[in-house]
């Protein structure tokens, strides 16, 4: 009787340190977020920024000795929506992802290096995500930086340099091949997050 008390209290205790507590995080993506593609030519450098229009939240869940991972990751902005500040530059950007064949360039959040504590001092970490342009989507681990704000609104930033060739792209050019843009990029996101209360 008293061995099989011992064995009962032997799997309680087993299975509550089993049980790691699970926290939900729920992020409502805000329009102030932006995406922006950086570049540069043989002769100056661009910037194309679009902005966010849509309606998706993200769900990241929390589990003591574990990485935090993204039950629910996906942001998706407007592709034909990216503004170069010069209107030749724009409609030669739009061309390049494809923007009329694939409207949407997607970033799919997978999991963070750690949980970030959403304090107002900044937090760096790595965070590895799916980024969808021009139809191709590729797995990156991106350097990320989250901060909260006395607005209630919590900054996810993020940037990582690509090339036009990891999107099977190829580098517009301009008046005869004398403008060449560089094969390197540099995508930044900047989104802006808020904690839904109800969860």
């Amino acid at each position: 009787m008293r061995r099989t008390i011992v064995l009962l209290v032997i799997l309680l205790l087993c299975g509550s340190f089993g049980n790691a507590p699970v926290l939900l995080h729920r992020l409502i993506v805000q329009p102030e977020s932006t995406l922006v593609i950086a570049g540069k030519t043989n002769v100056n450098s661009f910037q194309c920024t679009t902005l966010y229009c849509g309606s998706d939240t993200l769900v990241l869940r929390e589990s003591a000795g574990t990485r935090p991972v993204f039950l629910k990751g996906n942001v998706s902005l407007d592709a034909s929506a990216f503004s170069c500040g010069m209107q030749v530059m724009t409609n030669d950007f739009s061309k390049t992802i494809k923007a009329k064949q694939h409207p949407a360039i997607a970033i799919d959040f997978i999991s963070f290096e750690r949980t970030p504590v959403f304090g107002c001092a900044e937090e760096r970490f790595k965070g590895r995500m799916n980024i969808a342009l021009a139809g191709i989507t590729k797995t990156f681990d991106v350097d990320c930086s989250i901060e909260a704000k006395n607005n209630g609104l919590i900054y996810l930033r993020g940037s990582r340099v690509f090339s036009f060739a990891d999107f099977n792209l190829t580098a517009p050019s301009r008046m005869m091949g004398m403008v060449k843009v560089e094969d390197n990029l540099e995508v930044k996101f900047n989104l802006a997050l808020k904690l839904d209360p109800n969860l």
